[in-house]
């Protein structure tokens, strides 16, 4: 899932910088609507982010890795924030009981539980595959843990939500864009005037 944050949705900013923005002329306004669009676009995906972790109890930074910024320029003022969707995160990030490996004597008779969203139950990972064992933690080869059940000499990982499940609703989107579109004022006249201040010092 893309959100596209183009500088036609910063209309009223623009239109009370216009002036301004066509002394620069054309390269300078460009370059100051391209990086205050980029901000713009961070702060957005920080309240992506955001969103995502009121609904799940995955960490901050394993959510903010799903998240892409698809940056502006000069010539091409449109940026996107690119939300993958992929199969999911692992459970592993879940608040997975127990949360370190155990042997298998120690290992609970139900399998490791994880709680996926923050005001939701705990509950048995488990694989939508029948015929699977119960689920345990192991290292996996390239490093790191993960939740596992095994269907004979076959392992496989288990996985929970992705971020994008969280940003599905027209409600959330539109959180997402306000966010780009309350920073992107202030972002813009600081860009503004950053280019005026060296224009001044390059003419004295």
């Amino acid at each position: 899932m893309s959100i596209v944050i183009t500088s036609e949705g910063m209309d009223v900013a623009l239109g009370r910088m216009q002036d301004v923005l066509e002394a620069l002329g054309g390269k300078g306004a460009g370059i100051a609507i391209a990086r205050a669009l980029n901000r713009s676009i961070q702060a957005a995906g920080t309240r992506a982010t955001r969103i995502a972790k009121t609904a799940y109890t995955a960490q901050y930074d394993e959510l903010r890795a799903s998240l892409e910024i698809r940056r502006a320029n000069r010539s091409n003022l449109e940026g996107a924030l690119n939300i993958t969707g992929r199969p999911g995160m692992s459970l592993i990030h879940f608040l997975p009981d127990p949360d370190v490996p155990q042997p298998p004597a120690a290992r609970p008779a139900a399998g490791v539980s994880v709680q996926i969203k923050k005001k939701g139950a705990r509950h048995p990972a488990t694989s939508n595959v029948a015929g699977g064992s119960k689920s345990f933690i192991i290292r996996k080869p390239q490093g790191g843990y993960g939740v596992f059940v095994r269907h004979g000499q076959q392992l496989e990982m288990l996985y929970g939500p992705s971020p994008v499940q969280a940003l599905q609703t027209a409600d959330a989107q539109e959180q997402v864009v306000a966010r780009a579109e309350e920073v992107f004022p202030e972002r813009l006249q600081h860009e503004v005037d950053v280019i005026l201040s060296g224009i001044v010092g390059t003419g004295r």
